[in-house]
């Protein structure tokens, strides 16, 4: 039997510890563009869609939440439920304006990294606004005379933008 000799080049700790903290940060951004690119694909505030929710409004959120728990299953990502949940806080958080590390900088640029996140125009952003304020309208149980009249003018403003208030 041979004696087999392996050498290995020395890596050392500063390097590796470089390597995790790129590694965090490409996450961190990648997961934040995934969030604000399913807003644009996925029914409005699908963030709040619940693992027990059969409606129709669910169904393609839970189609992509397996696509992506397949990808992270083959990546052999210990829990892929919290990669889920941190996408659907960062997705809030763009569509709600919730103060987020992103939002740290009113020109645009994250506070980590230095990472600059996309711009809503204003057209996007009255729709996505708008339609988290007519939703909470619709499921209030009761509204007053000016809460029904501000309910009846959002929803106009929203189909002046152009969106069919039947899809909401």
């Amino acid at each position: 039997m041979s004696d087999v000799i392996i050498t290995s080049t020395p890596v050392s700790i500063e390097a590796l510890r470089v390597n995790v903290a790129q590694a965090v940060e490409s996450s961190y951004g990648a997961m934040r563009t995934y969030a604000q690119a399913l807003c644009n694909t996925l029914p409005a505030e699908w963030y709040l869609v619940e693992h027990s929710d059969t409606s129709d409004t669910a169904k393609p959120v839970h189609a992509e939440k397996k696509a992506l728990f397949v990808l992270l299953k083959a990546a052999q990502h210990s829990n892929p439920s919290t990669i889920w949940a941190r996408v659907r806080k960062y997705a809030q958080e763009y569509i709600e304006g919730a103060a987020a590390p992103a939002q740290a900088g009113e020109a645009g640029e994250a506070a980590e990294g230095g990472n600059t996140r996309e711009t809503r125009s204003l057209a996007r952003r009255y729709i996505e606004e708008l339609t988290v304020l007519y939703k909470a309208g619709k499921r209030a149980e009761s509204l007053s005379d000016k809460e029904s009249e501000a309910l009846t003018k959002i929803g106009g403003a929203l189909i002046a933008l152009g969106v069919d208030l039947s899809m909401l």
